[in-house]
Order: structure tokens, then sequence, then C-alpha cells
């Protein structure tokens, strides 16, 4: 039940505030579960894909933002990243001691969410965009699909940051190219993940808690009057991500 409340809490925070249904739920799992590291980031895959598909099912009612050419870079590039993503941390589980994993696996979350956390505080308004080709897209989408996928948690904030200084991209466009990596990504890990445990996930009895709470969470914020997007209660959900990092950072070094 309490995987339920977390999915939940932490997927309804994150679609409210459009940062991505596990920017918060893969540090605050590192933290409060049990689990070994590479069932947190089973469980963390599984809610993250399982919060994008239901964002994309109610976003195909409306006009794309992005053109289906950039949409199919951009899905090759992360379903890639995803998979290769997954292979990494796979062999990085098995050559590391489970406090060196979460170590370094939150150093590096702590890093990825830290960008995005100083450039929405008032970075975004000075910095003029680069403005290079769409095209490029597919290796961008490419390398933020492996840290997404590495670290199981979609890699949103770090693409909302990333996508507009790249290519110049309005918000609705780098909402809908994060929503499109975290959800090949997710995929291609899941598919390869799979293939590893010969289509076998452990810890099923949990996933039938916490894929509900995602999918709850992601649905709850589309209800008028509760979808809140501002910069302040942005910021305010990243510092709790890097400070539940930061405290998964200092127990695994205690």
């Amino acid at each position: 039940m309490i995987y339920f409340i977390l999915a939940c809490i932490c997927t309804c925070l994150g679609a409210a505030n459009g940062l991505g249904t596990s920017t918060l739920l893969r540090p605050l799992l590192d933290a409060v579960s049990p689990l070994e590291p590479p069932a947190v980031a089973m469980l963390c895959t599984a809610g993250t894909l399982s919060a994008a598909l239901t964002s994309a099912f109610f976003m195909l009612s409306k006009p794309l933002p992005l053109h289906q050419d950039e949409l199919l870079f951009l899905a090759i590039g992360s379903l890639t990243g995803g998979a290769l993503g997954d292979l990494i941390s796979a062999r990085f589980f098995s050559v590391l001691s489970v406090s060196s994993a979460m170590l370094l696996q939150n150093a590096l979350l702590f890093t990825i969410l830290a960008l995005p956390a100083v450039y929405f505080s008032g970075l975004s308004g000075t910095i003029r965009p680069l403005s290079i080709t769409r095209m490029a897209s597919l290796p961008a989408a490419l390398l933020l699909g492996l840290l997404a996928s590495f670290l199981s948690f979609g890699a949103v904030p770090l693409t909302l940051m990333i996508y507009p200084l790249l290519f110049d991209a309005g918000e609705d466009e780098a909402s809908c190219a994060a929503l499109t990596i975290a959800l090949c990504a997710m995929a291609g890990k899941l598919i390869v993940m799979l293939i590893r445990l010969r289509l076998n996930l452990p810890h099923a009895d949990i996933l039938l808690w916490l894929l509900p709470g995602a999918i709850l969470g992601t649905i709850l914020p589309m209800v008028p009057g509760l979808t809140s997007g501002s910069r302040k209660k942005r910021r305010t959900l990243l510092s709790l991500s890097l400070f539940t990092a930061l405290i998964n950072i200092a127990s695994a070094l205690a």
C-alpha cells in the first residue's frame, strides 16, 4: 500500500508541474525502500512508463506540437538510448556493491537535477538558444534516453532544459519532446530488461500497487483546478528531489 501512496503523490506532483513522474519518485524510493538498487530501478522504470503512456493517451486528442519526422527522430534515439542504458546499468550493478551503486547513481541524479534547477531559477530568460537543426534531435534523444534509462527516471527536467537551448523550442514542443523521450527510453529499457530476466519481472506484488498509483497520480492533475505549472512550484519540486538525492548520498557514505 505504501508504494501506491508514494507513486500517486510523486507522479501527481511531477505531472502537475510538468517535471516528469519520477523526478521525485526515483530518489524517494532509494531513500525509503528496503529493496536493492536494481529492484528500485525496475519499479521506477515500470512506474515511469505507465505514467508516460497515460499522459500520451490523453495527448492524442490534441494537435501535436512537433512534426512527425522530429517525433520519429526522438523515438528512435531515445529507444536506442533506453536499451543501451539498461545494458550499462546491468553491468554497473553487477560490479559494484549496493552502497557504491547507490552513491554513484544518486550523485549523477543530483547533478542532472541541479542543472535544470539552476536553469529554471533565472537562467532560462538570459541564455540565448543555439537554434540548431532539428535533425540533431536524434543524437540528443539518444544521450537523454541513455541517461533516463540508466537512472530510471525519465530525465524530463533535463530534456525541458536542453531541448529549448539546442533547438529554440517553445514550452509545448519541449514538453512533447520530454514525454516522447521518457516514454520511448523506458520502453527500450523495459524490453531489454525483460529479455535479460527471461520475461520474469521480480516483485510483481509491488508492481500491482505501484502501477495504479502512478496512473492515478498522472490523471489527477488533469482535473480542472489541480494543475499548476508555476516556476516557483517547479523549483520547489526540484529542490525536494535534490534534497532526497543528497540524503541518499549521505546514507551511502555513512
